[in-house]
């Protein structure tokens, strides 16, 4: 099963993205180029399977979304019974499910069959600001693209605060002064842009370091951080959070 690239298709893929990312828009943009039949690089734009994508009528292209607050059980033997069926214009089909966090436990366990089974070349994509609110056996069979905070979106006083720590981290800095940094951030969504900032800041770091002792330190900050984002999402307190976060830094 080949991408536009040549490389390899998995039937499954999470898309997981918080504040300042658009999951749905980067799936979309997947699903593009997969159903493209337009010559040279993918998606083409200009091609009739684009041009259906951008107009949200591509045939071979499922969304499924919440109903209320959750997304049944129902909603998911449909779209099983969908991706059973042939697609009519393309290859395969593309199943979207947004804010997949939102299938209950039973949908989920529903789901597994599929995802354990794969119909023909049927892409199931799944869409959540924090994959931690899915089963593990759900996880362990997609592959988790981990979208990254378009630059500009944290402002610039969490910026700010997230070169000052990131240096303060860098410099081996104490337990208290990095507690202190954080502590003005006490509301949720302001401790997600701060989060933003940080990784930011750290990948930048790690695309500029060279020796493997530092990539591996600054790889296991971002782990860290992304850690505390899953916290935050699964409703930890926010000092809590960053509090263990910025022990595993440290440790």
């Amino acid at each position: 099963m080949a991408t536009a690239g040549g490389g390899k298709l998995f039937h499954a893929y999470i898309f997981e993205g918080g504040r300042g990312t658009d999951p749905l828009r980067a799936a979309e943009a997947f699903a593009k180029a997969v159903h493209c039949t337009g010559a040279g690089e993918k998606p083409c734009g200009h091609c009739l399977s684009c041009i259906k994508v951008n107009h949200g009528n591509h045939e071979d292209m499922l969304y499924l979304a919440r109903e209320g607050n959750s997304i049944g059980v129902k909603q998911i033997e449909d779209l099983q019974a969908r991706l059973r069926g042939k697609p009519f214009a393309s290859d395969r089909i593309i199943a979207i499910v947004d804010e997949a966090e939102r299938m209950t436990p039973q949908s989920q366990n529903k789901l597994l069959k599929t995802l354990e089974e794969p119909s023909g070349d049927n892409i199931v994509l799944l869409l959540t600001a924090n994959a931690e609110m899915l089963l593990a056996t759900i996880r362990s069979r997609c592959v988790s693209v981990r979208l990254e905070t378009a630059p500009g979106v944290a402002s610039d006083a969490f910026a700010t605060l997230a070169d000052d720590f990131a240096l303060k981290l860098a410099a081996g800095g104490a337990y208290y002064e990095l507690s202190r940094l954080v502590g003005t951030v006490t509301e949720r969504d302001a401790a997600g842009d701060f989060l933003d900032a940080l990784e930011l800041r750290l990948r930048d770091a790690l695309l500029a370091a060279r020796a493997g002792e530092r990539r591996a330190e600054l790889s296991r900050f971002i782990d860290c951080a992304e850690e505390a984002r899953r916290g935050l999402g699964g409703g930890l307190n926010v000092k809590y959070a960053f509090k263990t976060m910025i022990l595993k830094m440290l440790s």
